[in-house]
């Protein structure tokens, strides 16, 4: 699978799960919000190592920098988020500020940033890095993000 696929799949997956939240029990939203903030932190980290670095180095910069930008407002809100106990009205006001800004990246990347890496790229190089990212996906969801996020002060009941 090459880059902006899978990169957009994981847009799709995390789009769904945020969907599913505003209808789900409050046991449920706990589960849906410890997976956004695992399935997030793994997709900002596959974006840092491979796809951030990569675009620096076709000469899209500008767009790298701002994008960082935005991972460290999703971070933020995402540590918030886990800071907080699981009744407090904060968490359901942190969870929609963390969905506009995830929406709001998502368009920015789809719209402008994917579609100037494919014109600076082959697609070769895209199946290459969307491998490298592949590979490092499977380390990461075997680390427990989420587990180690918790035990430094995430959600308690």
């Amino acid at each position: 699978m090459d880059a902006i696929a899978l990169l957009k799949q994981q847009h799709r997956e995390v789009d769904t799960l945020f969907e599913r939240i505003l209808t789900a029990s409050e046991d449920e939203k706990i589960l849906l919000l410890g997976k956004i903030s695992e399935q997030l932190t793994i997709h900002a980290q596959l974006e840092e190592r491979h796809v951030y670095p990569f675009a620096q180095r076709v000469g899209i910069q500008d767009m790298v920098d701002h994008a960082l930008e935005e991972h460290a407002q999703v971070k933020q809100l995402i540590a918030e988020i886990l800071s907080l106990k699981r009744h407090d009205p904060r968490v359901l006001e942190n969870v929609q500020l963390l969905q506009q800004s995830v929406q709001s990246h998502v368009a920015e990347e789809e719209s402008s940033f994917f579609p100037r890496l494919a014109s600076l790229t082959t697609p070769e190089d895209l199946m290459s890095l969307g491998m490298e990212m592949l590979s490092t996906m499977e380390e990461l969801s075997q680390q427990e993000l989420l587990a180690m996020a918790e035990t430094q002060g995430g959600m308690s009941p």
